[in-house]
């Protein structure tokens, strides 16, 4: 058996305790155009394949976060606060978002004092 020795070994047990954080592995078929768009995509990035896709997954997973809790705000199913929380960005970002979707902000007075109260807890003022 190969023997490690050491920053070998701890370059090893690094990589091993990354390999454990990784989560499930799973497999996805996907179609002959996509792939040769992922094939670009490294080559654009000089990324290795798994590290390109799971950036891609994220990247796509907030964008669709953002895309549902707009459309609910829009829809006046929740308010703007409970939007970003459910696109995981702050009350500022999402509004940010409206104003460049020329969305018009429907923000009423009691979301703007339930933030308010928000922030002073967090900052411990009350």
């Amino acid at each position: 058996m190969l023997k490690i020795v050491g920053y070998q070994q701890i370059l090893f047990k690094n990589i091993l305790k990354k390999v454990k954080n990784m989560g499930d592995k799973i497999s996805i078929v996907i179609p002959n155009d996509l792939k040769k768009e992922i094939d670009d995509l490294r080559n654009l990035f000089k990324e290795e394949q798994s590290s390109l896709i799971r950036r891609l997954l994220w990247k796509s997973i907030a964008q669709e976060k953002l895309e549902y809790a707009l459309k609910d705000y829009i829809d006046e199913k929740i308010s703007l606060g409970k939007a970003a929380e459910i696109a995981g960005i702050l009350i500022w970002q999402i509004i940010d978002e409206l104003k460049k979707r020329n969305i018009a902000l429907k923000y009423r007075i009691s979301e703007a004092e339930l933030e308010i109260v928000k922030i002073l807890k967090k900052y411990k003022k009350i």
